[in-house]
C-alpha cells in the first residue's frame, strides 16, 4: 500500500452505470452511553483484576446495565440484565462467558457534581460481589476525549471498534470512595502515577458520554444496490453517504453515522470508485481519515482496491494510527508515553473479496485480522 492517493489517469470504467452504487463499508452504532473501568491489578482476586460497568439506553428510553469482570486468564465474565442490548462485547473480548443477573438495585448515575456506582450480586462461584464508587466535586474537572484502545484485546476481531469516550476523567482520590469486595475479601483500587486536574487520582476512569461505532463488521453475503438522490447524498441503514460523479458513475467521498449527540465521518481520497463497473486490472491506492466530532482527533489509514476479471479485492489498513488533538501538556505526555493509545489501530487490517459474476448482485466476503 502506497502512502499517496492515486487514481488512474485513463478511463477506469468498462460499462455504463445504471444509477446504482454498492457500498462495501458499514457503520453500526452501539447504544452504550456511560462506562467506568475500575482496575485492581496490583491487588487482584483469584479470578478477577478489573471491572467495567456499562449503561446502555434503548430507543424507547429504557436503561440497561452490565458489568464485565476481566479474568486473570485473559478471558471475561459478563454479568448483565436480561434486557441488555448487546453490540460487540463478545467479539471484542476473548473467552467470554455470559451470566444474566437482575441487578435490580444496581446504580450508575452521573449528576452535575457527583458520580454514584453500586453493584451487589453473586458471581459465577456464588461469591458476593460488592462494588461501590462515590465521587464528589465532579464539577471542578476538565474532562478529555479518548479513543478507547479496546481493539488491543481482541485476537479475532469481528469489526474495527471506533469507541469514542467523551467527558473522560479519572476518579480523584481526595473526593472518591471506592469499595471492592469479592466474597469476604476487600481489594484496593489501583492508583494513577500522573497528576490530572491538579489532583492525585485512582486509575479508575470513566466516560459520562460514550459514542461507540463498529466499522465494517465481518460480512458474508450480497451487497444491496443504493440509489442516490439528486444531491448525490443517500442514507441507508443509519449511514449517510456523500458521493461524487465521474463519467456518470457514483463514487464515495465520505460516509457518516450519528446518534442523538455525536457523529463520525470517514473520508476517502480519492473517492471509492463504482466497483460494479470497473475495468479489469484497474487498481487504486488511496487514503482515508475517520473523525469523530468536536475536533477530538483523527484516525489515518490507507486503502487499496483492484479489479481482476470478475473479482474485486479491497484492503483497509489504519496504518497512520490515532492522532489525538489534546492541548494539555499532561495528557500529551500521557498519550506519548502510553503508545498503545495512538498505535493500536495499526494492528488491524480489513480484507474484502467481491465477486461480480452477476454485476447487479455482487457477493462480498470480508473480515478483519490482527497483524
Amino acid at each position: 500500500m502506497t502512502n499517496k492517493s492515486s487514481f488512474p489517469e485513463t478511463d477506469i470504467y468498462s460499462t455504463p452505470s445504471n444509477g446504482s452504487f454498492f457500498s462495501p463499508f458499514s457503520f453500526s452504532v452501539d447504544p452504550m452511553e456511560h462506562l467506568i473501568l475500575i482496575n485492581f491489578e496490583k491487588d487482584p482476586d483469584e479470578l478477577y483484576h478489573t471491572f467495567e460497568v456499562q449503561q446502555a439506553r434503548k430507543p424507547n428510553g429504557e436503561k440497561s446495565l452490565l458489568m464485565i469482570a476481566y479474568r486473570i486468564d485473559s478471558g471475561a465474565d459478563i454479568y448483565h440484565q436480561p434486557s441488555f442490548p448487546f453490540a460487540s462485547q463478545a467479539s471484542i473480548l476473548n473467552n467470554v462467558q455470559f451470566f444474566p443477573r437482575p441487578l435490580e438495585d444496581a446504580k450508575f448515575e452521573f449528576k452535575a457534581d457527583r458520580l454514584e456506582v453500586l453493584f451487589d450480586f453473586e458471581d459465577q462461584k456464588g461469591r458476593r460481589l460488592h462494588v461501590k464508587v462515590d465521587e464528589r466535586n465532579r464539577g471542578k474537572k476538565n474532562p478529555f476525549f479518548l479513543l478507547a484502545p479496546v481493539g488491543t484485546v481482541s485476537r479475532q476481531p469481528m469489526s474495527f471498534p471506533f469507541y469514542s469516550l467523551y467527558e473522560m476523567a479519572f476518579a480523584r482520590r481526595k473526593y472518591t470512595d471506592i469499595i471492592l469486595e469479592i466474597g469476604s475479601v476487600k481489594h484496593q483500587p489501583d492508583t494513577f502515577p500522573l497528576p490530572i486536574d491538579n489532583s492525585r487520582n485512582y486509575f479508575t476512569r470513566y466516560s459520562a458520554d460514550t459514542f461507540n461505532v463498529d466499522w465494517n463488521k465481518n460480512f458474508n453475503g450480497r451487497l444491496s444496490p443504493l440509489f442516490p438522490g439528486k444531491e448525490n447524498i443517500l442514507s441507508d441503514d443509519g449511514v449517510t453517504y456523500r458521493l461524487t460523479s465521474r463519467d456518470g458513475h457514483h463514487e464515495m467521498e465520505s460516509m457518516s453515522a450519528r446518534n442523538g449527540k455525536h457523529a463520525i465521518t470517514a473520508n476517502f481520497f480519492p473517492p471509492v470508485p463504482d466497483i460494479a463497473c470497473l475495468r479489469t486490472e484497474v487498481a487504486v491506492n488511496g487514503r482515508f481519515t475517520i473523525k469523530p466530532d468536536k475536533s477530538t482527533g483523527v484516525l489515518h489509514g490507507g486503502y487499496f482496491l483492484k479489479r481482476r476479471w470478475d473479482d474485486v479485492t479491497i484492503q483497509l489498513h489504519p496504518d497512520g494510527g490515532w492522532q489525538p488533538n489534546e492541548k494539555r501538556w499532561i495528557l500529551r505526555i500521557l498519550f506519548k508515553m502510553v503508545k498503545v493509545f495512538r498505535q493500536w489501530p495499526g494492528s488491524y487490517v480489513w480484507n474484502a473479496e467481491i465477486s461480480l459474476n452477476l454485476p447487479e448482485n455482487p457477493v462480498m466476503k470480508s473480515a478483519w485480522k490482527r497483524i
